[in-house]
């Protein structure tokens, strides 16, 4: 997952464009945006399913022409608790190739994810409008988004997609067919505790487990074509496709907020890998900027440090 980052001319350069915009192509609810965004789950609605990029012929021609490894593919019917980031190994794929997998998609029961199609010349001014549209509906309720990248998932019937969460906020927007998305509460402290929650964002071990005192807990949206749910930071979610086939799109985003609170986790995670016990980020604003802001700064110097003996800088904090 590369994705776009975006600096605050880009930044400024969107919030001109969706300001602009002559035509609209997401509906994004005021109230439900006041009061929800980046805390709980909502539905939204937008007019994708009417675009012809979104149509599955044009997005199998641009499977095709998408690097190998931004498209990834393996059988749909897998075991809803699988363990997420193991969903695309070989053994979720054994004798599936993705001309297989386009040619016989409902046939093979397969599910393709296309990685990072704003890269593609004839989809990014598309996807680069969302993104505009986006940060005006946000511009009030947050700070800039400091980086953002799409996913394309095509499936057939009956396809799972794992219980898992992501370490950003995201929108899933339906195109084609239907899914059930459930989503959990991510301030929850039985869903995520904030051990969990350091780790997660510490890259520290596997993600946390779905166990199955979760499941009356879970919100349940039930997406058709021109529907979409917001995802908040960290919200644990799981997915099934309808009886049909299904295309929708993922909007993933990060902001200067969930970039510090990113940041005061990672710190917690260090901690707590000394056998620490850390106070949990959300409780006090102040000492979690001021976590984030040790932790950004050991990483610049690092990274300086680095530049000047000739290193590759890479992303890790010095032991």
């Amino acid at each position: 997952m590369l994705g776009q980052c975006v600096d605050a001319h880009a930044y400024k350069t969107l919030l001109r464009r969706g300001h602009a915009a002559s035509e609209r192509w997401l509906e994004l609810e005021p109230v439900a945006m006041r009061t929800r965004y980046n805390r709980l789950p909502f539905p939204m609605q937008h007019r994708l399913a009417d675009h012809p990029l979104m149509q599955w012929p044009a997005l199998m021609a641009l499977c095709r022409r998408m690097p190998p490894r931004e498209v990834r593919y393996r059988f749909g019917d897998i075991a809803p608790d699988a363990d997420f980031d193991r969903s695309y190994s070989p053994r979720y794929r054994e004798g599936l190739t993705l001309d297989d997998a386009l040619d016989n998609l409902e046939a093979r029961r397969a599910y393709v994810c296309l990685y990072n199609p704003e890269r593609d010349a004839v989809y990014r001014p598309l996807l680069e409008q969302l993104l505009a549209e986006f940060a005006v509906a946000t511009q009030p309720l947050d700070s800039r988004i400091t980086w953002f990248s799409t996913d394309v998932f095509i499936s057939a019937q009956g396809a799972i997609t794992p219980y898992h969460m992501d370490r950003e906020m995201n929108v899933l927007l339906q195109v084609r067919g239907s899914k059930t998305a459930d989503l959990w509460d991510p301030a929850d402290p039985v869903i995520l505790s904030a051990a969990q929650k350091d780790q997660l964002l510490a890259y520290v071990g596997r993600k946390p487990p779905w166990l199955p005192e979760f499941e009356p807990k879970a919100m349940r949206f039930d997406l058709t074509p021109g529907s979409g749910v917001h995802h908040p930071f960290i919200a644990p979610h799981r997915v099934h496709t309808g009886p049909e086939l299904s295309i929708s799109l993922a909007f993933t985003f990060r902001t200067l907020v969930s970039d510090r609170l990113t940041l005061a986790h990672q710190f917690n995670g260090k901690l707590r890998q000394r056998g620490l016990q850390p106070g949990p980020v959300g409780r006090h604003a102040v000492v979690d900027a001021a976590k984030a802001g040790v932790l950004g700064l050991a990483r610049k110097t690092h990274a300086g440090l680095c530049r000047l003996r000739g290193l590759d800088t890479g992303a890790s904090l010095p032991e």
